[in-house]
């Protein structure tokens, strides 16, 4: 099992600014997918932290779920029927909801697909402590599959505003960073109220600013000529 952990460390001064403002820690899984109908959901909001926070979870730790929720903004997915996954898999949905999932799929990807003869949303969870909670959302229509591949990274963002997990966040509400374990376990950042994110100048972790369409930055594209992850 794949466990990861992304370790955020706070100065005094920024624990104090952080909590006085009221602001939350949200975390989200990247996918990677050409399938332009996904976007990410919430997958953890933390309020209460200290000046060292971690956040630890097994990224192998998949499981496939459908929904009759609608994918919209700030709006959340309810999970209807689930089933374990692994990469490499596909899962499909059988008539009247009920997904199985076999081999097939190439190396590091998971197929959706979709025989029930109606649409759902479909996508994955990953559990963290005893919440699993959905990561992101795809449109599964019928007759259709979607391609998807969970990527070996997290992506961190402090916000004021209250979002609930399994919610559908178009933009990015606060500074934000996207950190890439690349096989690593561990990943260690600081977050300072003046200065913002910081990893030494790393390349595996890039800022994201408050604004930035969470879409383009969370479901990643493969791009040409590549059908699986980058």
């Amino acid at each position: 099992m794949a466990t990861r952990t992304l370790t955020i460390n706070l100065d005094p001064a920024t624990l104090s600014a952080l909590q006085a403002s009221g602001f939350h820690l949200y975390a989200f899984l990247p996918m990677a997918s050409s399938n332009k109908s996904g976007v990410p959901l919430v997958w953890l909001r933390i309020d209460s932290y200290l000046q060292t926070i971690p956040i630890t979870y097994t990224s192998t730790a998949l499981t496939a779920y459908i929904s009759t929720s609608p994918i919209a903004a700030n709006q959340a997915v309810a999970v209807g029927a689930s089933t374990p996954v692994a990469a490499g898999q596909t899962v499909y949905v059988a008539s009247g909801g009920a997904l199985n999932a076999t081999s097939g799929a190439p190396t590091g990807d998971i197929y959706l697909s979709n025989d029930a003869g109606m649409p759902y949303t479909g996508g994955l969870t990953v559990a963290y402590q005893s919440a699993v909670t959905p990561c992101c959302g795809f449109a599964l229509y019928p007759s259709i599959s979607v391609t998807l591949a969970p990527l070996d990274a997290i992506f961190v963002m402090w916000a004021t505003s209250t979002y609930d997990p399994a919610v559908y966040m178009a933009q990015c509400l606060g500074p934000g960073l996207f950190v890439q374990f690349a096989g690593n376990a561990q990943r260690s950042v600081t977050y300072d109220i003046t200065q913002g994110w910081g990893a030494g100048g790393a390349t595996w972790a890039t800022a994201v600013p408050a604004g930035a369409n969470l879409v383009q930055t969370l479901i990643v594209n493969p791009g040409k000529n590549q059908p699986r992850r980058p």
